[in-house]
């Protein structure tokens, strides 16, 4: 029974807290597990690879990967700022008359732009033999340059709109901590409970339920288990490989929302490479990259493995290409062993 027990716990969640210690121990407990500290990687998380890892965990549980995504963040966040700051009559008037109604018409703009793509890559996929890596690649691209285009060259910024700034950057509950610079002392403010971590609980908490108690989910991990089973049993694959990727693109639409809401400005190059941070996340959350394994929650440990390591590694002042080694080396480690231990 203890036994079972054990087996049922994510060899995941003991690998993040050991990270946490060791970084605890390298960088400084007092330095390291400080409050704002924390929350800034639980906010970087939840405004990046967090949400995204788990549109990424629904391509690979469909024997799938996608490569859009990080296009998708890109041109959704860019889209929300340029709508939220274009100076044309019909938006200016909407500016100055009903601001909320303007943001939730941008919202919508950005979501349904990501369920376009992601349809897109979906159709594409159920109705040919081309792998879907190639498919969503293309996409990432074609997401990339209308980006670069919608900016023309410039950083689209988003000032003065407070709701718009809640969103990525507001928090239900805050708390004062004192910040000392040598001598000095300051009382800085630190959001506990940030908007975009309960929007992140509620995607989390929606799929899980979807994943476990709707024909979708049961037909998802089915195709992930056995393709050709999944096809003579009767189930619609091709449909249910569409709306995965359906939905994963409108998820990734939301990180784009967040993370402009939350750096308060829009550029061409948000959100690009977060496709590989997803498909990092999501396998060392479990994910079989033949598909039907894992579940939303393990993606999710994996999304903050990621997060910490990140964080960890530039508190202790390591490069970008030596971090990336360090995380590709943790993501070969955690599937190794992964792999070891179904074999038992």
């Amino acid at each position: 029974m203890k036994r079972r027990f054990l087996r049922q716990i994510p060899m995941t969640l003991p690998l993040l807290f050991a990270m946490v210690v060791l970084f605890a121990i390298f960088v400084g407990p007092a330095k390291y597990l400080k409050l704002s500290n924390i929350m800034n990687v639980i906010v970087q998380c939840t405004s990046g690879v967090g949400i995204v890892a788990l549109a990424s965990f629904l391509a690979i549980c469909s024997t799938g990967v996608d490569l859009s995504l990080g296009g998708i963040v890109s041109l959704s966040g860019m889209l929300t700022a340029k709508l939220l700051t274009w100076d044309v009559p019909l938006l200016s008037g909407l500016r100055e008359q009903s601001p909320a109604l303007l943001l939730a018409l941008a919202v919508l703009a950005s979501i349904a732009t990501g369920a376009l793509v992601g349809s897109l890559n979906g159709l594409i996929l159920s109705r040919t033999n081309i792998p879907s890596f190639i498919i969503t690649l293309g996409t990432y691209k074609i997401c990339e340059t209308l980006s670069r285009v919608i900016a023309d060259g410039t950083t689209v910024r988003v000032n003065g709109n407070a709701a718009f700034e809640f969103i990525g950057g507001g928090s239900l509950l805050n708390v004062q901590q004192i910040v000392k610079q040598g001598a000095r002392q300051s009382v800085r403010t630190v959001g506990v409970l940030p908007v975009s971590v309960l929007i992140l609980f509620f995607l989390y908490l929606v799929f899980s339920i979807v994943m476990k108690r709707t024909r979708f989910g049961t037909y998802v991990y089915a195709i992930g288990g056995n393709y050709d089973a999944a096809e003579l049993s009767g189930i619609d694959t091709r449909r249910t490989r569409f709306r995965a990727f359906l939905l994963g693109g409108m998820i990734a639409a939301v990180t784009g929302i967040i993370m402009t809401s939350r750096l308060t400005a829009a550029s061409a190059s948000n959100g690009l490479g977060l496709e590989f941070d997803g498909i990092a996340a999501a396998v060392v959350g479990g994910a079989a990259m033949t598909g039907g394994r894992s579940t939303p929650w393990r993606t999710l440990i994996g999304a903050f493995i990621i997060s910490v390591l990140r964080n960890g590694f530039n508190m202790i002042g390591m490069s970008n290409s030596l971090q990336m080694i360090a995380i590709g080396a943790v993501l070969i480690f955690v599937v190794a062993v992964d792999a070891a231990r179904n074999r038992r």
